[in-house]
């Protein structure tokens, strides 16, 4: 019964994956400009997350768990026959 809801949760993964990719990217893309223009080393300086950096940096984390979870039940689904 819920083998049929397979190909829906692997576009949802899809998707998911594509955003984390998005988001990672985002957040390396930030820190190399800090440091690009005159910025210091990144191990030398602590820098606390704020604004928009912050919400990328939470929705990263809320991304990965999600497809982590979803991964983890698409696996159960398939390996069952359910």
């Amino acid at each position: 019964m819920l083998q049929q809801w397979l190909p829906a949760i692997q576009v949802v993964q899809i998707i998911l994956g594509v955003a984390v990719i998005v988001f990672i990217l985002l957040q390396v893309r930030g820190a190399g400009l800090g440091s690009a223009f005159g910025g210091s080393s990144a191990g030398s300086v602590f820098k606390t997350r704020r604004g928009v950096e912050r919400l990328i940096f939470n929705a990263t984390i809320v991304f990965i768990v999600l497809f982590a979870l979803l991964s983890i039940f698409a696996a159960a689904i398939a390996g069952r026959g359910l």
